[in-house]
């Protein structure tokens, strides 16, 4: 077999390495080359913009239903499985561990997502606080990831110390990425006493978001978590 011969057979091979055959006969030996499309790829790209949008509702759903094992699918290096933890992840925590996704899902697909009760509610958080800090060992020092996972720890009475510090820290340095996050460490600076801290952390999140009311915190005495 001649140079040129030997190069098309193994582009063909290369090529028929990464796709998937249709039944119509074509190049390559009468066998039509059709490209294997991944459509989770534009699925997680659509779930995060509805995320960065500021509907988590959708975007947790559309992740449980491209990845309806994803409790129990094994934390990897996989790009996209771990966009999907993201979205998932940080959606389930600015939900306070209730997400409304039950219309969006068939019921086998629910489990314990919709957060009916107190325990699956911490269950939900606790889950989202995991797959953060999982996410967070994976790639560390990204302010993004820290962020997000300070926002899931503010969710949970007992990590909130550790929220405060880190939302805190981030803030100082003008690293916090999302107005969510800004709002989260004005409550929490509201029940330390800060007031001072609450009102900066309010006014920063004012010139990020596009929805002003994200910023509207209760006070001292109100509790972390979404706003009313």
């Amino acid at each position: 077999m001649n140079g040129p011969a030997v190069r098309f057979t193994l582009f063909c091979a290369l090529i028929a390495s990464a796709v998937v055959p249709s039944a119509d006969a074509s190049a390559c030996g009468g066998v039509e080359i059709m490209p294997a499309i991944d459509h989770r790829v534009m699925g997680i790209a659509q779930a995060e913009q509805a995320l960065h949008d500021g509907r988590f509702t959708a975007a947790a759903g559309s992740v449980i239903r491209m990845f309806p094992e994803i409790r129990r699918i094994s934390y990897d290096k996989d790009p996209l499985i771990n966009r999907a933890f993201r979205v998932l992840a940080v959606a389930t925590a600015r939900a306070d561990g209730a997400l409304q996704v039950g219309p969006q899902l068939p019921r086998e697909l629910l489990e314990t997502w919709g957060g009916a009760s107190a325990e699956e509610r911490k269950g939900n958080i606790d889950w989202s606080i995991r797959a953060l800090r999982r996410l967070n060992e994976q790639r560390k020092n990204d302010p993004a990831l820290q962020t997000d996972l300070g926002e899931a720890l503010a969710r949970a009475p007992e990590h909130r110390g550790e929220a405060l510090k880190l939302l805190g820290d981030l803030a100082e340095k003008d690293l916090l990425t999302s107005p969510e996050a800004y709002a989260t460490l004005a409550r929490l600076r509201a029940l330390s006493g800060d007031n001072a801290g609450h009102d900066a952390a309010a006014t920063r999140c004012e010139t990020m978001a596009q929805n002003k009311a994200l910023c509207r915190t209760t006070g001292a005495a109100g509790a972390v978590g979404s706003p009313s």
